[in-house]
């Protein structure tokens, strides 16, 4: 074998070589992101069960207020215009 040849066959198994370690690398740093997304998607239910939690007293709070409302305006049907009738 030529000098040229067993050149050409150690580059190609350092290259293997070194494209295997990468591939490995590449399958912990996608694990890795995979548990952070999973932590961060737990983080955002709990933040969306927070919010739904906080936003079931608001509405039956505006519920009242808005029937409250609705009884003061239908005690006093005379309101006055504010405007002349033409005819």
């Amino acid at each position: 074998m030529d000098f040229l040849e067993i050149a050409l066959i150690f580059l190609i198994l350092l290259l293997s070589i070194f494209l295997g370690i990468a591939g490995i690398q590449v399958f912990f740093i996608l694990r890795d992101l995979k548990k952070a997304l999973g932590k961060l998607d737990a983080v955002l239910q709990a933040g969306e069960n927070i919010a739904e939690d906080t936003e079931k007293p608001a509405e039956t709070v505006g519920a009242k207020v808005a029937k409250a409302l609705e009884k003061v305006i239908k005690r006093n049907p005379k309101s006055k215009r504010f405007y002349k009738k033409v005819l």
